[in-house]
């Protein structure tokens, strides 16, 4: 009971927030395109970020500081191709997705997203004893994929206008266009996907009462009955 009205609650939400911008979508992908741009101006400056920001399972290993790279691969890009295809996906998806779960949760569900599609992608290194370095938003994008695809199967009200066969076929077509080639990391797509699929659950049944002040034991007591 407690997760339906949940659902419910942050279904209204999503249609209140239907003609707002979605400002953290609209900065990312700001920031993915300006950190391109200043290493296709500077080389230099390039060369330095991909070697400072990719990621490698090799880098957990052994660097007591690696694991901000999580992170930092996640905004960087290999080439303009690379980059036009994350970030149509980012905004396509992270328009509706922001606007169904809110600007904090969006954000966990980002970079929760890169994380785990880079954990997975560390793990697989190490089961195949193949290393290599990656770069890229894939892994983010693909958890957004998986939120998206599991607010259309639950929350159907929340994301009008997407059936799921769309929803399926979007996600089929991502991933059959990853195993076609031999330098994509899917690994990290698989892993973004599914942790995105799980996060999209779990902060789906955030009551929204909990973000608001003065909300009551009374209702807090209520949820978890």
């Amino acid at each position: 009971m407690a997760y339906r009205e949940t659902m419910e609650n942050n279904g209204m939400e999503a249609g209140r927030a239907k003609n707002q911008i979605p400002y953290c979508t609209v900065v990312l992908v700001a920031l993915n395109v300006i950190l391109f741009l200043i290493g296709l101006i500077l080389p230099k400056a390039g060369e330095w970020m991909e070697s400072e920001g990719c990621f490698s399972v090799v880098y957990l290993l052994y660097e007591h500081s690696g694991f901000y790279r999580l992170i930092t691969a996640a905004f960087l890009h290999a080439d303009v191709e690379h980059l036009l295809n994350n970030m149509l996906l980012l905004y396509c998806c992270g328009d509706v997705v922001e606007r169904c779960l809110g600007k904090v949760r969006f954000l966990i569900l980002y970079f929760g997203s890169a994380i785990f599609g880079n954990l997975l992608s560390a793990a697989y290194e190490l089961s195949t004893g193949s290393f290599y370095e990656s770069i890229g938003a894939s892994g983010a994008v693909f958890g957004l994929t998986g939120a998206l695809l599991f607010l259309v199967i639950v929350k159907k009200g929340a994301a009008a206008g997407i059936s799921l066969k769309r929803a399926v076929f979007a996600v089929v077509l991502s991933l059959y266009a990853g195993f076609g080639s031999a330098y994509v990391n899917n690994a990290a797509h698989v892993g973004g996907l599914l942790s995105g699929f799980l996060l999209g659950f779990l902060l789906s049944i955030i009551p929204p009462v909990f973000r608001k002040k003065g909300f009551s034991h009374e209702k807090r007591r209520l949820y978890f009955l």
